[in-house]
C-alpha cells in the first residue's frame, strides 16, 4: 500500500537541533506533514552543526529530510496572529523550546485551544514544567548526568560516561512521538486536542532497568561496571586474537556451563552450574575472574570463531562494529536500513531508515527517494496562499515588514 498509517495528519513544528524534530521525523515517516516554523535570518540552529559540504548541514539534512519550512517572527504581534490562524489547519503543534517560552510569547496551549479545541500541543523540555528544576536550561549530556544515566555507564574505575549518541535527546523524542499518537488516538473519541509534556531527565530516568527498584529495595546503587553485568557469565567485549571485540553475554546457567565446558574449563562449569539463585549469585560475585577465565580463551580464536562458537552454543554474541561497517552491513541492507541518497547538495550519502516495519505500508525513506531538506522559509508563499488564502502583495509585505523572511 502506498498510503501511509499517518496520512493527513498536520504537524506545526517549531523545534530545533534534536529531540524533537527527531520526534517529528518519526511521524513524517509514518506519513504526517510537516511544516516547520523557524525563526528569521538563522533559522533551526541545525543548519550551522557539521559536518558541512558546499554550505550545507547534513545534520540538519538528517533530522529534516522532506519537512516544509516557513520563517515567522513570533516575537512580532502580527506574527502571532498568522501563527494562530495557522493553528485552525493543523493537528498538532511540537516545540522544545525553554519551558514557559510559549507562554512568553502568548502563545499557550490555552490561548491556541481558543482558536482550535482539537489542537494537540506537545512539548520537549530539559526538565518539564514544574518542579524545582524546571526553570534550568539542559542538553542532552545534563539529562544524562541528571537522569542518572551517567552513574551507571562507564568505566570500572568508577569514571562516568556520558553514550555517543545523544540518547536522551532520542528518547524523549521517541516518547513524544509515542504521546502525540496517544492523543490523536483519544481525540478520534472525544474530539477534543490536549497538552502534552515529556522531559529529557524523565525520560532518561525511566530508563534505568533494574537499577531503581533495587536502590529503593536495598538502599544501594549498582556501581558503573564497564561493559559487565551481574546477570551473568562470560558477559563483557572480549578481545580476539585479530585485535577486535566481540561482546558475549551469557544469561542462563546451562549456557554457563556449557561454555566453560567448551573452553576446555569444566572444572569452573561444574563449580559454577545451576539456575538456582545461589547459583546465579556466585557467578555473579565471581563474574570478574570468570570473565578473565573466558578472556584468555577468547584471545586465541579471531573474532569471527569465536561469533560463531557462540551462536553455535546458543549464547547471545556480537562483533562491535564500527560505523563505517554499518553502512555497509547486509544485514541492515536487506531490512532497508541503510538507504542510498542522490542529495543535490551533499552528493550521494547514506541515511538510517525508520526501524519500525509495516507489512502492509511502505514507510520511512526509500533508496534514491527524493526528500530534499527546506530551505529557510521556502514554503512561505505556498502554505500562506493555500491555508490563509494571501495574495503575494500581502506575503511580499509581510517579507518587507520583518514578520516574514525569505
Amino acid at each position: 500500500m502506498k498510503n501511509k498509517p499517518l496520512d493527513g495528519i498536520k504537524i506545526l513544528d517549531l523545534s530545533w537541533v534534536f529531540s524533537a524534530p527527531f520526534s517529528t521525523l518519526l511521524l513524517q515517516d509514518l506519513g504526517a506533514e510537516v511544516v516547520k516554523v523557524e525563526r528569521p535570518v538563522t533559522g533551526d540552529r541545525a543548519r550551522s552543526i557539521p559536518p558541512f559540504k558546499d554550505g550545507m548541514s547534513g545534520y540538519f539534512y538528517m533530522l529534516n529530510r522532506g519537512k516544509k519550512s516557513i520563517s515567522l517572527n513570533l516575537k512580532n504581534e502580527e506574527g502571532r496572529r498568522i501563527f494562530l490562524k495557522l493553528t485552525k489547519h493543523f493537528d498538532v503543534i511540537v516545540e522544545n523550546f525553554a519551558a514557559g517560552t510559549m507562554d512568553k510569547l502568548g502563545l499557550s496551549y490555552e490561548e491556541i485551544k481558543k482558536t482550535n479545541s482539537k489542537i494537540i500541543f506537545a512539548s520537549i523540555n530539559g526538565f518539564g514544567s514544574s518542579g524545582p528544576y524546571a526553570d534550568r536550561l539542559s542538553i542532552d549530556g545534563i539529562a544524562q548526568a541528571m537522569g542518572g544515566l551517567m552513574s551507571q555507564t562507564g568505566m570500572k574505575d568508577g569514571t562516568p560516561l556520558k553514550t555517543g549518541p545523544a540518547i536522551a535527546d532520542t528518547v524523549a523524542g521517541v516518547y513524544m512521538a509515542v504521546g502525540v499518537l496517544s492523543a490523536l488516538l483519544e481525540r478520534n473519541i472525544t474530539g477534543l486536542g490536549q497538552k502534552l509534556e515529556v522531559s529529557m531527565m524523565d525520560s532518561v530516568f525511566s530508563l534505568l532497568e533494574d537499577t531503581v527498584i533495587r536502590a529503593s529495595m536495598t538502599g544501594n546503587s549498582l556501581p558503573i561496571r564497564g561493559n559487565t553485568d551481574p546477570l551473568g557469565a562470560p558477559w563483557d567485549a572480549f578481545q580476539t586474537s585479530d585485535e577486535k571485540r566481540v561482546m558475549v553475554c551469557s544469561m542462563d546457567g546451562d549456557k554457563f556451563y556449557e561454555i566453560y565446558k567448551h573452553i576446555g574449563r569444566e572444572d569452573i562449569a561444574e563449580e559454577y552450574k545451576g539456575n538456582d539463585r545461589t547459583s546465579y549469585e556466585k557467578r555473579s560475585r565471581d563474574l570478574e575472574e570468570l570473565n578473565l577465565v573466558f578472556a584468555k580463551w577468547a584471545m586465541t580464536k579471531t573474532a569471527s570463531e569465536l561469533t560463531t562458537d557462540c551462536i553455535n552454543l546458543g549464547v547471545p554474541v556480537g562483533e562491535i562494529k564500527y560505523i563505517n561497517e554499518l553502512l555497509e552491513d547486509p544485514h541492515l541492507k536487506e531490512r532497508n536500513m541503510v538507504v542510498d541518497v542522490n542529495h543535490p547538495d551533499l552528493g550521494e550519502i547514506k541515511l538510517p531508515n525508520i526501524p519500525i516495519h509495516f507489512f502492509n505500508h511502505e514507510i520511512g525513506i526509500n533508496p534514491n527517494e527524493s526528500l530534499n531538506e527546506p530551505n529557510l522559509g521556502e514554503h512561505n508563499y505556498n502554505i500562506l496562499q493555500t491555508l490563509l488564502g494571501m495574495d503575494k502583495k500581502e506575503i511580499n509585505r509581510l517579507i518587507q515588514a520583518g514578520v516574514l523572511y525569505q
